[in-house]
């Protein structure tokens, strides 16, 4: 398989990543009842509609001119806060977000499915821009990942508190 070939397909195996992520937090935003986990899942999906737009572009480009487009570095508008899943309110209704931690995991897994991809297809890129690039949607999924590992544990230990299985 020739570079641009390897590239493209990169490029589309990213593209239906992001459709496939867009899809999942689009339905999880609808469904959580915690208007903060709304926002969360709510602003995930506008961030994978935007890498949507990236890898698009790049293709385009790409299969117009064989060329990879210029890439500079992007920064990730990093979320930093408290977490969504704290307080009275969770330990009062836990059960009620049983479906919340649920997607939680599910969300996890799938954004350390996506950087361990976008780390790797930078890997197997040799055009500077396309590493760039690659490189770039491997961060931005990692800050994901970590935010949602985060709300993960932060409710899972409300769960196990609330369920008597912590040991201590």
């Amino acid at each position: 398989m020739s570079e641009l070939d390897s590239a493209l397909a990169a490029l589309e195996m990213g593209i239906q990543t992001e459709i496939d992520g867009y899809n999942f937090y689009t339905q999880f935003a609808a469904r959580t009842q915690n208007a903060e986990a709304k926002e969360m899942f709510e602003r995930l999906a506008q961030d994978e509609v935007m890498h949507l737009e990236l890898l698009r572009n790049n293709r385009r480009m790409l299969q117009d001119s064989g060329q990879w487009p210029e890439h500079a570095v992007l920064e990730f508008p990093g979320r930093k806060g408290a977490p969504i899943f704290s307080g009275e309110r969770v330990t009062k209704n836990i059960v009620d977000h049983t479906s919340d931690l649920s997607a939680l995991r599910l969300a996890y897994l799938i954004e350390k499915d996506a950087v361990d991809f976008y780390r790797r297809a930078a890997g197997e890129m040799e055009d500077a821009n396309g590493q760039r690039m690659f490189r770039d949607l491997a961060r931005w999924e990692q800050g994901h990942l970590d935010m949602l590992e985060s709300e993960y544990r932060s409710l899972l230990d409300h769960f196990q508190s609330a369920m008597g299985f912590t040991p201590f």
